[in-house]
């Protein structure tokens, strides 16, 4: 399928200003997949409020976390050798998680992107159930990853906030979603 699904958790809303604390790759249909955090950025502001969501204390960052030159190296690394050409993106409103990637690369290598490296076109379950509701396919009220794990699934969320439950609640949801609309999901 060549699909790479992503999550990060950060320390607040912005690219610019906030950090990523952790992130999530996976190869879509494969128990394949790499988690790491990152170790607190000097420059970067970390939100109690966000930290507090995603249960990831600083003095665990500082302990087990990786720099962000080592994170894009092994993020450049998971694709190399994961996917022979550059993968499609799958995640839940996938922009922010793209957006803050990017953000990273900018701040730690001369001119490469994230975007440089995967599809044009993203996938995204978030604007996959705005159609379904839109077409009356969904009547699913909020659009949060929880609720579409609960909607399409049929479960409650397992292990949200953390960048690995979302991966695998995303990839999940997605494959519901396919089945919704008779789409391919292998």
């Amino acid at each position: 399928m060549n699909t790479l699904v992503i999550d990060v958790e950060t320390s607040g809303l912005s690219p610019k200003e906030n950090a990523i604390t952790s992130i999530t790759l996976k190869v879509f249909g494969k128990d394949i997949h790499n988690t790491f955090f990152i170790k607190p950025q000097k420059e970067l502001i970390y939100d109690p409020k966000a930290m507090q969501i995603t249960g990831i204390s600083m003095a665990y960052l500082e302990q087990e976390g990786i720099d962000e030159v080592t994170a894009i190296k092994k993020t450049m690394t998971f694709i190399n050798d994961n996917f022979e050409r550059r993968p499609y993106v799958l995640g839940h409103n996938v922009e922010f998680d793209v957006n803050f990637i990017n953000e990273m690369f900018k701040r730690r290598t001369n001119n490469l992107l994230f975007t440089d490296k995967i599809h044009c076109h993203r996938k995204d379950t978030m604007y996959n159930t705005l159609f379904l509701k839109d077409s009356g396919l969904s009547d699913i009220q909020s659009l949060s990853l929880g609720s579409c794990y609960s909607h399409f699934c049929g479960q409650n969320p397992k292990d949200a906030h953390s960048s690995l439950g979302d991966v695998l609640m995303t990839e999940e949801v997605y494959k519901m979603q396919m089945k919704r609309i008779g789409g391919k999901n292998d």
